[in-house]
């Protein structure tokens, strides 16, 4: 398969009052063409800015970017200024932000706002552009496109915006599209909507799909792929089926615990003790074992690795079992 994104040692640091932030921490991340990625984890985990950095889009002024490779679409990026990136990004790459509103300019019309892409990569001419941002529109299910065209975002519901993004992200039929929370402020049933929008789109164009997420169960039909992050690591990768089959790493175990499910009798919602180590004091040992259930003292001394168990399986545990005990 041919690799539309690999990341080599990716890591992140923010200067923070209280000293160094170490939001990412040297994590690989490889997506094949076709393929999707799931990337989930609570708030403060570094997904969305492992996002961004895939993208190059961390302002360096403020933030210290590393990565021993860094592969988009084929070509290493690692040096590529600003102005070179803006030829891949909506041509190559494109991103799908979480909150649609922001994501949008509100005093241009969303027809204009796409005939842009158009206009940067394709140098169509007005008339091209329009005809072409109206298809893309009709393409993501949004009624009467030839008038939401003219529509500003604030004229459209949620799900209409995000499918106006979604539209946007599409346009050039990029070879890899990052979705960051694509479903978070809108109501269950247009999340529903919106993903298999996403998962339709994605399987019709072969396109590679990053998806970004805090909730195992919005990316859990949609993932081949599923990678765990907690405090700026991965802690556990898999195929999706097995992972939320045969979690190993009793993070994961938490999240699948905390997802409500349909047949659940005993109306409990179980949820996963304390929170996030502050990112600028970190703990000595696995970054977990404050909160973990099956803690050893190991853990609170040594920093485990991300050991393989299985073909496709990775845990980065002390206590998961078999050859990962250490």
């Amino acid at each position: 398969m041919n690799k539309v994104l690999e990341i080599k040692n990716l890591k992140i640091a923010f200067a923070g009052h209280n000293g160094i932030i170490r939001a990412v921490e040297g994590i690989n991340i490889n997506i094949n063409k076709g393929e999707c990625l799931a990337v989930v984890g609570e708030s403060g985990c570094g997904k969305s800015v492992t996002g961004l950095a895939a993208m190059k889009l961390i302002d360096t002024s403020g933030a210290v970017v590393r990565t021993d490779k860094h592969i988009l679409c084929g070509k290493d990026v690692s040096d590529l200024t600003d102005r070179e990136m803006a030829d891949i990004r909506g041509r190559k790459v494109s991103m799908i932000f979480q909150d649609a509103l922001s994501a949008l300019d509100p005093v241009m019309t969303v027809g204009k706002q796409i005939d842009e892409i158009y206009f940067r990569h394709f140098r169509l001419s007005k008339k091209e552009a329009k005809k072409k941002s109206i298809e893309a529109l009709a393409a993501v299910g949004i009624p009467d496109p030839q008038l939401r065209y003219r529509s500003f975002p604030h004229e459209l519901s949620g799900g209409m915006r995000q499918r106006v993004l979604i539209a946007m992200a599409f346009a050039c039929d990029p070879e890899l599209i990052i979705a960051d929370e694509p479903t978070t402020a809108l109501d269950v049933t247009i999340q529903a909507q919106i993903l298999q929008l996403l998962k339709s789109l994605q399987k019709e164009h072969n396109t590679a799909l990053m998806i970004i997420s805090h909730d195992l169960s919005v990316v859990a039909n949609m993932a081949d792929r599923i990678a765990v992050m907690y405090s700026g690591k991965i802690v556990e990768q898999a195929a999706a089926d097995e992972l939320i089959s045969s979690p190993q790493h009793p993070y994961t175990k938490g999240l699948l615990s905390a997802v409500v499910k349909i047949n659940d009798t005993k109306g409990q919602f179980t949820q996963i003790p304390g929170s996030l180590p502050d990112p600028a004091a970190k703990p000595d040992g696995c970054y977990f074992y404050p909160r973990c259930s099956q803690l050893k003292n190991i853990c609170k001394t040594e920093k485990p690795f991300l050991r393989e168990i299985s073909d496709t399986h990775y845990v980065r545990c002390h206590n998961c079992g078999g050859e990962c005990n250490g």
